[in-house]
């Protein structure tokens, strides 16, 4: 049986490699799928191969990188179809990790009767810059949940959301993001005379960032700490300037690799997501793991990732006060914030377990290709 797998738009393994998370693809995906199927295919949009990324022969004896071409990327999306037609028609199911990377899938469906799977993680046309690209994935949105053999939500809420629109109900499948919980564990915090708060991901204007800028202004008199941001996104420049006007110790980090990413949330005392809008975002997963107390906006995939007071804190997003009320609270009560962080310990462990999702979503592909 051969897996396809079919990233978003602009999408590769170099992708990856820019936001640091190329290395928890390729151990903590690739190769459960290529362990899990006869051939893994990753159809990337860039001029690159696996052998650029690892050089693991387990890997390298079951992993195709089908390349991309140097061809606008909506363009080479609608024709690879064409340019990769065998490859694509080969596969026994197709894997869509994006709404943006369905257009394949859609067109391998059409002309080869490929069934494919697509995660449905968030209201992507709430991302959009632009009204028009805001309709595109709208439209992308309905053909996608139409077709789709199966649509993998990763919230009760997102689930409520597709139903009505997925071509099925039994179509629906709910499977959390999860974390490899025994990476992201709790580890003894390094001494530090200020707190800090950190937040990891884009520094891009959905993120809200400014608010937590704003909080840790409002703290200064009562509590000294320091912004930590680690990530890279449009907002960088703006989010530093912003910070020192307002007189808040801000550190900038930029993206590290996926590896590293467990020291550093063991050094920070709070984290904090204060996005307007969210998904089921593994970085909150991931801090959780780890054990650190956790404020986070009350919106989408956040209420369904927090108890509010049992396995963090939530938050109004607009609400730069209580934002800094409940900083403050988790620094300044010890208890509240172990027992907090704990609990989120605990229910990493119990629901959103790496090895556990993957076993499920590897059973629901293996499934659809066996239908073909």
């Amino acid at each position: 049986m051969i897996l396809g797998l079919l990233p978003e738009i602009r999408g590769g393994l170099g992708a990856l490699a820019q936001t640091g998370q190329h290395t928890r693809f390729i151990d903590g995906y690739l190769r459960p799928y290529a362990r899990a199927f006869d051939e893994v295919r990753y159809f990337s949009y860039r001029r690159e191969t696996l052998a650029d990324f690892t050089t693991d022969a387990e890997l390298a004896g079951r992993v195709r990188v089908v390349a991309g071409a140097a061809w606008h990327p909506w363009v080479y999306a609608g024709l690879m179809g064409l340019r990769h037609g065998r490859a694509l028609a080969g596969c026994s199911v197709l894997r869509v990790f994006h709404l943006t990377g369905v257009i394949p899938a859609l067109v391998a469906r059409r002309r080869f009767g490929v069934p494919f799977a697509t995660t449905y993680g968030f209201h992507y046309d709430r991302l959009a810059r632009t009204p028009a690209r805001a309709w595109m994935h709208r439209r992308l949105e309905r053909l996608a949940l139409a077709e789709a053999d199966a649509v993998i939500v990763t919230t009760p809420e997102l689930a409520a959301y597709v139903a009505d629109r997925a071509r099925s109900r039994e179509a629906v499948h709910l499977l959390p993001n999860a974390v490899d919980a025994g990476a992201f564990r709790p580890m003894p915090r390094p001494p530090a005379s200020i707190p800090t708060v950190l937040y990891v991901g884009r520094l891009s204007p959905e993120k809200n960032l400014g608010a937590l800028i704003a909080a840790a202004a409002k703290l200064r008199g009562r509590l000294d700490v320091t912004l930590r941001f680690v990530g890279d996104g449009a907002l960088r420049d703006a989010l530093a300037g912003e910070a020192a006007r307002a007189g808040v110790r801000l550190e900038l980090s930029p993206v590290v690799d996926h590896a590293r990413l467990p020291s550093i949330y063991a050094a920070a005392d709070v984290f904090v997501l204060p996005s307007f809008t969210e998904g089921h975002a593994k970085v909150l997963l991931e801090a959780m793991s780890c054990g650190v107390p956790c404020v986070a906006s009350n919106v989408g995939g956040n209420r369904a990732a927090i108890v509010d007071g049992r396995t963090g804190l939530l938050v109004d997003p607009a609400d730069a006060g209580a934002l800094a009320d409940a900083v403050e609270r988790l620094i300044t009560d010890r208890e509240l914030a172990r027992r907090l962080g704990d609990a989120a310990r605990r229910e990493i462990v119990e629901r959103y377990d790496l090895t556990t999702a993957l076993t499920r979503e590897i059973e629901l592909l293996r499934m659809l290709g066996h239908r073909r």
